[in-house]
């Protein structure tokens, strides 16, 4: 815009914002009140925490493959309830077997889980005496799958209190239960639309959410 050029610096940046806003070529961003901030900083701190948690899985997984390759086998899901509480105290095969099937299940009763989870402790056994996972660094890595296990069984009671919180303020919309009514949404979803959208009530018209959301929509008369 001022030397046909697309190069930027730091000395070209003012300039041009400057004259975008002499000139009125600029938009107001909406920035949420009240309870509407409260969702939409609250919702991002969910997602940031989030991401760390799934960044820790990753990492989990790597630990996992290298000294239990079996580790999908004998557990499944690697950051279920089941999985955790195993892994925070016998992480590796040979500590596995050491503890053995009636010790497995132990750990669970006293972790107060239920379901069938506990059918699991013979398979997770037997892959344990088979598994062909290397053995030089284990004892680091135990270390490490024991610290990324606490992580992220800190972020799983994170989680579940900001999700908590949010469903309890986003019940505070007048409107929310009109929102629910429709198929397909649920609380988390809710959440998420208010925490994008803010106040609906702001809104002249629906196809100002539509355009806000990127969707065209069209009905089709069959």
């Amino acid at each position: 815009m001022e030397d046909n050029s697309q190069l930027k610096d730091d000395r070209k940046d003012p300039k041009l914002i400057a004259n975008l806003v002499k000139d009125g070529n600029f938009g107001m961003p909406y920035l949420p009140e009240k309870l509407y901030a409260d969702i939409r900083w609250l919702s991002m701190l969910q997602d940031q925490i989030n991401e760390d948690r799934i960044r820790d899985l990753n990492r989990l997984h790597r630990e996992m493959k290298i000294y239990f390759p079996e580790y999908k086998d004998a557990f499944g899901k690697i950051d279920g309830a089941f999985c955790l509480e195993v892994l925070k105290v016998a992480p590796f095969p040979e500590d596995l077997v050491t503890l053995g099937v009636e010790v497995i299940r132990q750990i669970w009763h006293e972790a107060k889980l239920r379901g069938r989870g506990y059918v699991n402790a013979t398979s997770i056994f037997e892959n344990a005496k088979k598994s062909i996972g290397i053995q030089d660094g284990a004892e680091s890595s135990k270390v490490a799958v024991k610290w990324l296990v606490h992580r992220m069984l800190e972020s799983n009671e994170q989680l579940a209190d900001i999700e908590s919180c949010l469903h309890q303020m986003c019940m505070d919309i007048p409107y929310a239960e009109n929102i629910l009514a429709i198929s397909g949404i649920g609380k988390n979803t809710l959440s998420g639309i208010l925490a994008e959208m803010g106040d609906i009530s702001r809104f002249d018209d629906v196809k100002e959410i539509q355009k806000l959301s990127g969707l065209g929509l069209v009905a089709i008369n069959v």
